[in-house]
């Protein structure tokens, strides 16, 4: 795997590196050809750094979204003498093509599907709760299209048609997997995708005590192709809060996101803005900072990790929920770009108020560089399972227990 971290590398060391491999050329032989190769490289990486450089501070030169507004509407879905789960986890996903939407309920393992024209609910799915075609205790799925769900059962993830019937099973060999990485084997399916393209896995095992993330690729067998550390996600550990007192136990901690998109995997963490970026076919990964001018770039100060009591474990989430949070990644196929939602609290919820938020939206390029970011006002809270259908970007909403979707048309 190739590593490289866009901090620290630049143009001057890229040039240094070119003296030395020029003065070492002078070897003969095999040496002198492994020279060059390296010369080669060193060309190529300056060369793509400089440009990336390039794009970046002309991205930065107009803000897209300097002059963001936005609309609302909210739409009904029509489901008929059927009745939808709006239990807690809602489990909602988009359909590759954005053509359908589909919910499942947990207890029962119903999966029903909403045609998103025509905001009918058009069909209902059953899965077994046992047996060989189950999907096991599963929570998040993944729409796969023409039929096919993938279900990230705990080591035994499967593929399973909308008819019940199972198609395809990993049998993950956890302990194998994690060999030589102090991680614990339950965390291989942590936020585990299924890359349909190039037939592999990828997930992001973790070490429960200290919250340090790893990067895994799993091939089509489920053997470990590649198992690399995310250091720069460690500081998210500074800001864990545990309670074990009298009263029970919990635990805050700083949400990691893995998307799969085309042939780009995005890694990104709720504590501050920076992304580890995997590109697929190269097997290369690499990790960025965003030069953010209106957004905190990450959550700073402390809050105590060991608490004794719930009341303490409230105090230290009210401190904590006023540092900027950053959510996951959504991609505008129309448009090829990318938005990330970033969130803070102003006030706290009350007995009798909501909480007030302060919301920021950044916009991202087809090559992932900062192109805009703004406050968005008139926005209270975060859109839900957001995505995109039509330039316009779509989120779950409750309506008297109906579902809905609020619908936000991006002007900029």
């Amino acid at each position: 795997m190739k590593y490289l971290d866009q901090g620290y590398q630049n143009l001057k060391i890229c040039r240094e590196h070119l003296k030395l491999l020029c003065l070492s050329y002078s070897l003969k032989g095999m040496g002198g050809r492994l020279f060059l190769i390296s010369l080669l490289f060193t060309l190529v990486f300056c060369q793509g750094k400089k440009a990336s450089e390039g794009a970046s501070a002309a991205g930065q030169k107009s803000n897209l979204l300097e002059n963001f507004t936005f609309s609302m509407d909210t739409l009904m879905v029509d489901t008929g003498d059927q009745l939808i789960n709006f239990g807690i986890p809602f489990i909602g996903a988009v359909s590759p093509n954005g053509l359908h939407y589909h919910i499942l309920d947990y207890k029962t393992l119903e999966l029903q599907r909403i045609h998103l024209d025509s905001l009918k609910l058009v069909d209902s799915y059953f899965f077994e709760k046992d047996g060989p075609n189950s999907p096991g205790f599963t929570f998040p799925f993944q729409p796969l299209g023409e039929g096919l769900f993938f279900f990230p059962a705990f080591g035994k993830p499967s593929i399973i048609r909308n008819s019940g019937i199972k198609v395809r099973s990993w049998n993950l060999n956890q302990e194998k997997i994690i060999e030589g990485f102090p991680v614990e084997s339950a965390t291989v399916n942590n936020r585990i995708v299924f890359d349909a393209n190039l037939d592999q896995l990828y997930s992001l095992p973790f070490n429960y005590e200290t919250r340090h993330y790893y990067l895994a690729v799993l091939d089509s067998t489920g053997e470990r192709k590649v198992m690399v550390p995310l250091p720069e996600f460690q500081k998210a550990h500074l800001f864990t809060i545990r309670t074990g007192g009298p009263e029970g136990g919990g635990l805050k901690i700083e949400l990691p996101f893995l998307q799969h998109f085309n042939d780009r995997v995005l890694i990104s963490c709720t504590v501050g803005n920076g992304i580890y970026v995997y590109e697929s076919r190269s097997d290369s990964l690499f990790y960025r900072r965003f030069p953010l001018k209106l957004v905190p770039p990450k959550k700073t100060g402390e809050v105590k990790n060991q608490v004794l009591s719930q009341q303490e474990f409230e105090r230290e989430l009210e401190k904590l929920s006023t540092q900027i949070s950053y959510w996951n990644f959504i991609r505008d196929e129309k448009s090829g770009r990318y938005f990330r939602f970033a969130s803070r609290v102003l006030s706290p919820e009350t007995e009798s108020t909501a909480a007030k938020l302060e919301i920021f939206l950044m916009a991202y390029s087809e090559d992932l560089e900062l192109i805009g970011e703004t406050k968005i006002k008139g926005l209270s809270t975060l859109p839900k399972g957001g995505f995109f259908k039509d330039g316009k970007l779509w989120s779950h909403v409750n309506v008297a227990d109906e579902l809905g979707f609020a619908v936000m048309d991006l002007k900029f």
